[in-house]
């Protein structure tokens, strides 16, 4: 039993310390005219070419752009990168702020009630801007169109404005964007006078994306939910592929980051031409429209959302962006516990109690079974003496030790696998926590008390970590000491091992662990207690 008790906490260890780099590491294009959609073959999705990144590229990355890409004089491109980036209209109401330049592309999105950090002096988080090493935006076309689009604004209003281009043979785009009170939802209403049988794409960028941030544990990167699948493309798969195409009714795409998402979708019922595409530096992750005829107009109408990825939220839309919150394998645990701490949020108004009162409640829940883990372990080293006197009778003949250690156990009644229940227990709830911890954006940048701000991080002062550590060692000094010396020098390391590898990890997964070791301390002496085992 205490064999498996080591194996398992030393496996665990070992399996999170050599992972945790690579699971989690730590958090930190040039428009070009698309091609006419092709053919319509008889599979789902069509063969189109997915219109490639342009708002905000520098010079060097226009060159490179591919064969699609027509090569423009220095000047030129300057230039261009400098209207890219002129700001002709804002649209904002007591949540969002967005700025929208000349091509009708949303290059800018701030969100008035999120900082990048828990003070004031931290700054508005952006969700699109435009920045040279990562920059991320929202632009559109005309498939088939290749001349330049240059917006005007024609009417504007804090809420709402209307812009207007003239295009080839006599056609006028308008569009209106409107941004209702409360809302992170920005309506995108577009009339191609002149132009019935147009498609339209829109496209949110990522350029140049910090990849590393995509793991196998968490997604980061282009997203859609299409025929009710969450899709995930992979930035490798999408440099491989350079695009990928897919056909859905209803459904949404987009970007997003740990916590917050770029998604676009229009009405349930309609069908869509969604598409993803990725050449190394830019990612686009799009749905091309077909419209409806309107007399000679053609009129399109989508919503783009850019906010938090609050699940009570993104519900409220209706179209399932809640799903864009993944709790990964231990969902089925993760969710009911996400929606009882928020239950118990509207209580205490402080996530740091709710982790402790959330311990409680499954120690509570889990008494019986850990009650029965205690004695057996009480048990095992009440015989401890009798093992020693058994190993060295029969050090030379293992098989003969085997049998008589089982006789020992039958005739105490002791069970020598009961003492890995509490481990057991605690691994999927344990990840089931990390992850709500994670990717909960009402946890980010949620304080405890004194010197905790930010449950989500790690304790700057390594403090709980370290009372962690010593309440490890409590245990394994209650626990029945190993027989073999080899094993009880490794047991020693362990609580040392563990305190290092939770210093990085969020303050509020180690408050968990350091709550539960002190119940299980307490409970575990009690039991002692009750069976005469000091």
């Amino acid at each position: 039993m205490e064999q498996r008790n080591m194996l398992l906490a030393f496996a665990l260890s070992m399996l999170v310390l050599v992972g945790w780099q690579t699971l989690f590491p730590p958090q930190s294009s040039q428009q070009q005219p698309p091609a006419e959609a092709a053919k319509q073959a008889k599979a789902p999705a069509p063969k189109v070419q997915p219109p490639a990144a342009k708002e905000g590229a520098t010079a060097s990355a226009a060159k490179g752009a591919g064969a699609a890409a027509v090569a423009s004089a220095p000047s030129k491109e300057l230039m261009d990168e400098a209207q890219d980036r002129a700001v002709i209209a804002r649209v904002s109401n007591d949540v969002l702020e967005l700025s929208v330049n000349a091509k009708g592309s949303l290059i800018a999105a701030k969100l008035k009630k999120y900082r990048n950090a828990a003070k004031d002096g931290g700054g508005l988080v952006e969700v699109l801007h435009l920045d040279h090493q990562n920059a991320q935006y929202l632009n559109s076309g005309i498939m088939g169109e290749n001349s330049p689009v240059r917006f005007r604004v024609v009417k504007a209003s804090p809420s709402r404005v209307t812009l207007e281009a003239e295009l080839a043979g006599g056609r006028v785009w308008q569009r209106t964007l409107t941004l209702k009170p409360g809302n992170y939802a920005l309506s995108v209403d577009d009339r191609i006078k002149r132009g019935a049988g147009s498609k339209l794409y829109l496209q949110a960028v990522e350029r140049n994306p910090n990849k590393k941030l995509n793991t196998f544990y968490e997604h980061a990167g282009p997203i859609g939910l299409l025929g009710g699948k969450l899709e995930e493309p992979d930035y490798d798969d999408l440099d491989e592929k350079g695009a990928v195409q897919r056909s859905a009714t209803g459904g949404w795409t987009g970007i997003m980051s740990r916590y917050f998402l770029t998604a676009i979708y229009g009405d349930q019922k309609d069908d869509y031409h969604y598409f993803y595409k990725g050449d190394g530096r830019a990612y686009q992750a799009g749905v091309i429209l077909d419209g409806k005829r309107d007399g000679n107009d053609a009129l399109f109408h989508t919503t783009v959302f850019i906010g938090p990825k609050s699940i009570k939220l993104l519900k409220t839309y209706g179209v399932g962006l809640e799903r864009s919150v993944d709790f990964g394998l231990f969902a089925f645990i993760a969710k009911p516990m996400h929606s009882f701490m928020m239950w118990l949020y509207g209580w205490v108004h402080n996530f740091g109690i709710c982790i402790i009162l959330l311990v409680v409640l499954i120690k509570a829940l889990f008494y019986l079974p850990s009650k029965k883990s205690y004695a057996s372990m009480a048990a095992m080293r009440k015989i401890q003496p009798e093992m020693k006197k058994m190993q060295e009778r029969y050090a030379d003949d293992r098989q003969k030790l085997g049998e008589e250690m089982m006789k020992l156990y039958k005739k105490h009644k002791v069970n020598p696998l009961s003492g890995c229940l509490p481990i057991v227990i605690q691994i999927p709830v344990f990840f089931a926590l990390y992850k709500v911890l994670l990717m909960s954006i009402e946890m980010r940048q949620a304080p405890f008390f004194g010197w905790i701000q930010d449950l989500s991080v790690n304790d700057p002062w390594f403090i709980l970590p370290v009372l962690m550590g010593a309440s490890m060692f409590v245990q394994m000094k209650l626990n029945p000491q190993p027989p073999d010396p080899m094993q009880a020098k490794v047991m020693q390391f362990l609580p040392i091992v563990f305190t290092v590898m939770f210093l990085f990890f969020p303050a509020g997964l180690v408050l968990y662990w350091l709550v539960n070791n002190v119940l299980s301390i307490a409970q575990q002496r009690l039991v002692m207690k009750q069976v005469g085992v000091r």
